[in-house]
C-alpha cells in the first residue's frame, strides 16, 4: 500500500473496521521511537491488549480485515513482542477479545463476526492455544463486543452490539458458565444505528458493570446501559451528539472508559473524526454526566485511557489516522488534560492499545498502521 493515502481511501479503510484548580502535571521528555513488529497481514483494525498466553505478559490481539483472521502478538520480556501467531476466524471477523467464561484460569478467545451475525468463543487450552470455535448466532452483523463481570460470578460475560442491512442497533448480554457455555441473558433492540466502539465500566458506583457504546447516529453520540447485576441492563442513556448541525453525527468512531477525576465512578472519552476531530470528555456523576467538553485534534479515529507518565492519573492516547502521530494528553486528576503532546507512530496509525507492556509502572502504547500493517509500541518512561 502506498504511504501516501488520499482522506477517502484512509475513510473507507477505516470504516472496515469500521481547571484552573488543576495540579501541575511535568510532562516527560519524548519517548523513544516506536518498535515495528511486522504482522504479514493486511487491514489490521480493533488493536487490544489481553494476557491470552497465561503468562502474567500482555499480549496484543488485532484483526486481519484481508483474510480474516485474528493476530496475536505473545509478549516477551522488557516489553517486546513474539511474530504473530494467526487463528482463522470466519468470514468476516470484526473484533476480538479474551475472557475467562468458564473460571478455569486460562484466558478464552472470543470473535464477533459481522457478515457471519455470530459471536465465536474458543475456550482457552493455555500456552496460547484455543479448542474449536462455538458460535452463537446474533439477529444482525456482529460489529462490536465487550468482555465483563456482569453478575458477580466471577465467570466472564460479554455484550454484543450488532446492527447493520438498515436495520438498529440490538445489544445483547451473554453470561459464562462452569462448562464454557453461554447463556443469553438479556437483549434490548434500539431504534438508533451505527454501533462504533463499545466499553464497560461503572458510571454510576453502584458497583455493577455498566456497558457504554459509542455510535455514528447523528440524534445520539453514546448509549448508556446501567447494568442490574444480574447480566441485564436497564433502558440506556442516551448522550447527544455535540455537532451543530443536528444531521450530522460528531463522526464517532472511538470509545475509552475509566475514572478520570478519582471519585469512582467511571468517565467517558470519545474519538470523533472527519466531520469534527476532537475528543469528548463526558464526567459522570451521581445524577448523570456532565456537559461535555471537547478537545481539538487533528484526526483522532481511537482513544485509549492509561498511566503514561507514572502519576497515578489517567492520561489519554488518541490515533490520528491522517498525520501518522499518538496525541498524548496528560491528565490533571479532575477531570481535565494537558495541551496535547504529538509524537510519531507511523503514517496511518488506525487502531491503538494502551497497557503496561514491560513493567515499569507506566502505561505503554501500540497501534495498528493501514499503511505498512505492522504494529508499532512506544514504550513509555524509557530515558
Amino acid at each position: 500500500m502506498p504511504r501516501s493515502l488520499s482522506r477517502t481511501a484512509i475513510v473507507m479503510l477505516f470504516c472496515l473496521g469500521c481547571s484552573e484548580n488543576a495540579a501541575t502535571v511535568v510532562q516527560p521528555p519524548p519517548p523513544p521511537p516506536p518498535d515495528i513488529y511486522p504482522v504479514n497481514a493486511t487491514q489490521l483494525t480493533k488493536l487490544a491488549a489481553f494476557d491470552l498466553v497465561g503468562d502474567t505478559r500482555r499480549d496484543l490481539i488485532t484483526v486481519a480485515r484481508g483474510d480474516g483472521s485474528i493476530r496475536i502478538l505473545p509478549g516477551e520480556a522488557r516489553g517486546a513482542f513474539a511474530d504473530a501467531l494467526a487463528f482463522t476466524a470466519g468470514g468476516d471477523p470484526d473484533q476480538a477479545a479474551a475472557g475467562d467464561v468458564n473460571g478455569d484460569g486460562i484466558a478464552d478467545l472470543l470473535v464477533i463476526n459481522h457478515l457471519e451475525n455470530a459471536l465465536d468463543v474458543r475456550l482457552g487450552l493455555g500456552g496460547g492455544r484455543f479448542a474449536a470455535a462455538v458460535t452463537y448466532p446474533l439477529r444482525n452483523h456482529g460489529n462490536r463486543l465487550v468482555v465483563a463481570d456482569l453478575n458477580g460470578d466471577a465467570f466472564a460475560d460479554v455484550v454484543a452490539a450488532h446492527d447493520g442491512s438498515g436495520a438498529p442497533l440490538y445489544v445483547t448480554a451473554f453470561v459464562g458458565s462452569a462448562t464454557g457455555t453461554l447463556q443469553q441473558a438479556w437483549e434490548l433492540g434500539t431504534p438508533y444505528f451505527t454501533t462504533q466502539a463499545i466499553g464497560a465500566g461503572d458510571f454510576d458506583g453502584d458497583g455493577k458493570t455498566d456497558v457504554a457504546i459509542a455510535l455514528g447516529d447523528n440524534r445520539v453520540s453514546v448509549l448508556v446501559f446501567h447494568g442490574m447485576g444480574t447480566g441485564a441492563f436497564a433502558e440506556p442513556v442516551a448522550l447527544p451528539t455535540v455537532s451543530a448541525d443536528p444531521d450530522i453525527s460528531d463522526g464517532t468512531t472511538g470509545l475509552a472508559v475509566g475514572d478520570l477525576n478519582g471519585d469512582g465512578r467511571d468517565d467517558i472519552v470519545v474519538a470523533c473524526f472527519m466531520f469534527s476531530n476532537r475528543l469528548v470528555v463526558r464526567l459522570s456523576t451521581g445524577s448523570g454526566f456532565t456537559d461535555p467538553v471537547s478537545i481539538a485534534l487533528p484526526s483522532p479515529v481511537a482513544v485509549a485511557l492509561g498511566d503514561l507518565n507514572g502519576d497515578g492519573r489517567l492520561d489519554a492516547a488518541a490515533a490520528n489516522i491522517e498525520e501518522g502521530t499518538v496525541s498524548l494528553l496528560y491528565a490533571n486528576g479532575d477531570g481535565s488534560f494537558q495541551e496535547p503532546v504529538a509524537v510519531p507512530m507511523g503514517t496511518h496509525p488506525s487502531s491503538l492499545a494502551v497497557a503496561d507492556f514491560d513493567g515499569n509502572g507506566f502505561a505503554d502504547i501500540a497501534v495498528t498502521d493501514l499503511s505498512d500493517n505492522a504494529i508499532r509500541v512506544r514504550l513509555m518512561g524509557l530515558r
